[in-house]
C-alpha cells in the first residue's frame, strides 16, 4: 500500500473517529439557589444575564426535580443516574457518630459515578468546586475516576481566604490533583477560572469533556464582593443584598464559561445544563417563588429546580421553548450514554430526556421518589403523595395545584392508595440511612413542614 493511500485512510478514520465522539456535557449547579431568583424565572431584584441567555438559546425544563431536597444526596443521585436510597444516603453527612467509618459518610463504593460510564468512550472528566459526596480514601474525586479535580471535599466553605480550614466531615482546604494553585481569592471566581483552564486545555483536543462546574453559592454564608453589592444597592434587607450579590457575582461566573466555551469553538457540540441541587435554604434570603417549601423539604420548593438545557447541535433543543414534561437529574447519565450510542444499562432510574424536550405538555408518566430519615413523598403522574411521621399523609394534583395548598387526602383515598403501596414498596426494598442525623435537626425538619407556604417575589 503506498504512502498516499495510507493517508487516505488515516485521514478516513480520524474524520469517522471525530464524527463518532459523543458531545461535550456542562453540568453548571448551583447550590441552595431559590427557584424564583433568576430573572428568567420572575426575579425583579436580581440581574442575572448569563444564565439568562441560556434560557434564551436553550430549552428551559418547567418540571424539573433533583433527585433529594438538600445537598449530598442530589449530587450522589445526579453522577450515579439513581435515587441516593437505592444505596443507603438520605441526607447531608451532618452528625459523626463514633461508631462509624468516615467511609461510610460518603457515596458508597459500589456505585458507579459518570466517570466510569464515560471514560471507555474516550471522555475526559472533570469536577471543579464543591464535592460533597465522601472525603475518605477511596471516596474522593480522584478515586472515583475523575481525570481533573480541583475544590473542596466537604459541603460549605467561605468564599474569601479562611484563617483556618476546616476538616471532620466537611473538609474546607481547596485540593487539586493538577494545579497548584489552590489559593482563594473569590471561590466563585476561582471556580470560573479553573473551569476556564480545563475548556482551554481541551480546546484542540478531538475526545470529549464532561466538566461538572459545581458551585458553592449562593450558599451560606452570604460573602459577597463590593462591585456586586453595588449592583443590588436598591435591596433593603440587608441579608436578602448579599445573597442576591452572590447569585449576581455567580451569573457573571457561568458568563466567563459560556464565553469560554465559545472562544474554544465548543458552544455547537457542547450541551450545557444549568441548575441548582435543591431549593433555597430554609429561613434565609432565597426566594422559592412560586413553589411552597424550601431546601429539605419534599414539596416543590424544596426538590423543583430551575433547569435550562442548551445544545445548539441538536434540533430537538430550540431555542426559547419551555419543556413541560417531568424531567429529573437522574437521566443526565442515560441521556448522553444514549447520545454515545450506548444502551442504558439496567439499574438506573433515569431515561433519555432527549424526546421529551420536544414537549410542551406533561404527557409522559413518571414515578420518583424522595426520602429523608423521615419523610418520604412519590411523585407518580400529576399526583404527589407525601409522608411526614407527626401528620395524616398528603396527597396533591401537581399539575392543577403545583403550590401544594389542597391536600386531597383522605377525600381521595382511592388515589392515594397504590402511590402508598408504591412508596411502601420502595421504602421497604431500599437500605436504610448508612448514618443517622441529629434529633435536633429531624425536630426543627417537623417545624419546618409546620410553617412551610408558597414563597412570593420581593417587590
Amino acid at each position: 500500500m503506498n504512502f498516499g493511500i495510507q493517508m487516505v485512510i488515516l485521514l478516513l478514520l480520524s474524520s469517522f473517529q471525530a464524527m463518532a465522539a459523543g458531545p461535550n456535557f456542562v453540568v453548571i449547579m448551583a447550590d441552595d439557589l431559590g427557584y424564583g431568583d433568576l430573572g428568567c424565572t420572575g426575579s425583579r431584584q436580581i440581574p442575572t444575564p448569563h444564565i439568562d441567555s441560556l434560557a434564551r438559546d436553550g430549552v428551559f425544563c418547567s418540571r424539573a426535580y433533583v433527585t433529594a431536597p438538600m445537598c449530598a444526596p442530589s449530587r450522589m443521585g445526579m453522577l450515579t443516574g439513581r435515587f441516593p436510597k437505592r444505596f443507603g444516603i438520605t441526607t447531608n453527612p451532618n452528625v459523626k457518630m463514633n461508631y462509624l467509618a468516615d467511609s461510610h459518610y460518603g457515596l458508597p463504593q459500589s456505585e458507579k459515578c459518570f466517570p466510569e460510564y464515560l471514560r471507555p468512550l474516550g471522555y475526559a472528566c472533570a469536577v471543579i468546586g464543591k464535592w460533597h459526596l465522601g472525603h475518605a480514601e477511596g471516596q474522593t474525586p480522584v478515586d472515583r475516576g475523575f481525570d481533573t479535580w480541583w475544590g473542596f471535599l466537604g459541603g460549605s466553605r467561605h468564599y474569601f481566604p479562611q484563617k483556618k480550614e476546616v476538616g471532620g466531615l466537611n473538609p474546607s482546604a481547596i485540593v487539586s490533583n493538577v494545579s497548584s494553585d489552590t489559593q482563594v481569592r473569590y471561590l466563585t471566581d476561582d471556580i470560573a477560572r479553573e473551569s476556564i483552564r480545563f475548556i482551554e486545555k481541551h480546546k484542540n483536543r478531538d475526545n470529549p469533556f464532561f466538566l461538572f462546574v459545581s458551585f458553592n453559592a449562593p450558599h451560606t454564608p452570604y460573602e459577597a464582593k463590593r462591585e456586586d453589592l453595588e449592583v443590588v444597592r436598591g435591596i433593603s434587607d440587608p441579608v436578602r443584598r448579599k445573597y442576591a450579590a452572590v447569585v449576581h457575582g455567580m451569573d457573571k461566573a457561568v458568563g466567563r464559561i459560556l464565553k469560554a466555551l465559545d472562544e474554544a469553538g465548543k458552544s455547537r457540540d457542547t450541551m450545557v445544563v444549568f441548575l441548582s441541587d435543591n431549593g433555597g435554604a430554609p429561613d434565609g434570603p432565597a426566594c422559592n417563588a412560586p413553589f411552597k417549601g424550601e431546601k429539605r423539604l419534599h414539596y416543590e420548593g424544596g426538590v423543583r429546580v430551575p433547569m435550562i438545557i442548551r445544545f445548539p447541535n441538536d434540533e430537538r433543543v430550540r431555542p426559547g421553548f419551555v419543556c413541560g414534561q417531568v424531567i429529573s437529574t437522574v437521566d443526565f447519565l442515560p441521556t448522553l450514554l444514549k447520545l454515545n450510542g450506548v444502551a442504558i444499562p439496567e439499574g438506573l432510574d433515569g431515561q433519555d430526556m432527549m424526546p421529551m424536550l420536544k414537549s410542551a405538555d406533561s404527557k409522559i408518566s413518571r414515578t420518583l421518589y424522595w426520602c429523608t430519615d423521615y419523610t418520604s413523598a412519590i411523585l407518580h403522574g400529576n399526583l404527589k403523595y407525601l409522608l411526614v411521621p407527626n401528620r395524616l399523609p398528603e396527597l396533591y394534583d401537581i399539575d392543577q395545584d403545583r403550590t401544594e395548598m389542597k391536600n386531597l387526602f383522605p377525600a381521595c383515598l382511592r388515589n392515594a392508595a397504590p402511590l402508598a403501596d408504591k412508596l411502601g414498596s420502595y421504602l421497604m426494598t431500599t437500605p436504610p440511612c448508612r448514618y443517622p442525623d441529629a434529633v435536633s435537626w429531624s425536630a426543627s425538619l417537623m417545624k419546618q413542614y409546620d410553617k412551610a407556604k408558597p414563597g412570593r417575589q420581593p417587590e
